[in-house]
């Protein structure tokens, strides 16, 4: 019996901003090529893209979907996939990258128990296909033009359209199959209580009983229905929240790692460098360094990139682009250095 090849996994962490949680990545730089990844990749928000031009295959996890022009991937956080184009083509896309939470809080305070129910539906990685949901697809260029034109009050209309979009693409996730246990919609309601809690204390010392308990359950049905409606045991969320939060702080401060660990909850330095290793792949030390690496080539590439614009027409600036965007990505591959999407799509 042939011995499984190993599917390595790669974190990609997106920054987004605290206020404004929302990241759009588009231009003729976002050519996907033909060349299949070796490694399955996870992000730390939602991914929504739009493939405008070409086909191909997107993989979720173990299974392959194809993909052509129009259709829309709905992609969790946390939810291994790839996407590569078919051979000797390439596709074209735009990508949001989103915190669901933190972008609707603003929009539906007084909502809180139907949006967690809205995105725990939403928890998913699925494709619409194109011309099913004309207001999908709708919403999602909205998004784009407003972000990219940025007319009056457009935080708000962003948050309007982004709500407009996820209530309709639920009408379009896949369907589950009848073995595994579900929750009804009281019962996963039944955790937001927890879920809140989570949100505003994660930096405290609490267990998990007490969190059963906000919730009037006991704790063993508690943990059985928060696995169930949330992917994982409560303390692995818990820990994710804390390691996400450290993550910001590493990236945005200089305060120290230790002190990082305490502020987002870590009693112990240990725990806090396993538990980060584990999720992140890497030290939260290597995570800095990487970070102020990125950011001084990123800085570095500005500095030509603006160079470059002024000295070369405008068909010649997108082809140089382009032959920079296809350098950095053959980089990422072989583990060289290299400076991140989000700077090229800002620097089109």
């Amino acid at each position: 019996m042939a011995k499984q090849k190993n599917i390595i996994t790669e974190f990609r962490n997106y920054p987004l901003r605290v206020e404004f949680p929302i990241l759009l990545l588009t231009g003729n730089q976002w050519w996907i090529s033909d060349v299949p990844s070796a490694n399955l990749h996870f992000h730390n928000c939602l991914e929504i893209g739009l493939c405008h031009e070409g086909e191909g295959t997107l993989i979720i996890q173990k299974e392959s979907r194809h993909f052509s022009a129009g259709d829309i991937t709905i992609i969790a956080r946390n939810i291994p996939h790839t996407t590569y184009s078919a051979p000797g083509t390439q596709s074209l896309w735009t990508y949001l990258f989103v915190d669901p939470q933190e972008l609707l809080d603003p929009l539906t305070g007084g909502y809180a128990k139907q949006t967690s129910e809205l995105l725990r539906k939403i928890n998913s990685a699925f494709l619409i296909p194109a011309g099913q949901s004309p207001s999908v697809s709708f919403y999602f260029n909205q998004i784009c033009y407003s972000m990219q034109e940025k007319p009056s009050n457009h935080h708000l209309k962003v948050r309007s359209d982004f709500l407009s979009l996820l209530i309709d693409a639920v009408n379009f996730l896949p369907k589950q199959d009848a073995a595994p246990e579900t929750l009804d919609s009281a019962s996963t309601l039944s955790i937001v209580p927890a879920l809140e809690y989570i949100k505003q204390n994660y930096m405290t010392t609490f267990s998990m009983d007490y969190l059963a308990e906000l919730c009037g359950l006991s704790p063993t049905h508690f943990r059985r229905i928060f696995n169930l409606a949330m992917g994982r045991s409560p303390l692995e969320y818990l820990n994710t929240v804390r390691i996400n939060k450290a993550c910001y702080q590493l990236r945005s401060t200089e305060n120290s790692i230790l002190n990082i660990s305490e502020d987002v909850g870590f009693h112990s330095i240990s725990s806090f460098n396993r538990y980060f290793s584990r999720m992140i792949g890497m030290s939260p030390r290597e995570y800095r360094c990487c970070d102020s690496q990125d950011e001084r080539l990123q800085k570095a590439v500005y500095g030509n990139l603006k160079l470059m614009k002024e000295a070369l027409t405008a068909d010649q600036y997108r082809k140089y682009v382009i032959l920079l965007n296809v350098t950095n990505n053959n980089n990422r591959l072989t583990g060289a250095v290299t400076f991140t999407d989000i700077y090229l799509a800002e620097n089109k």
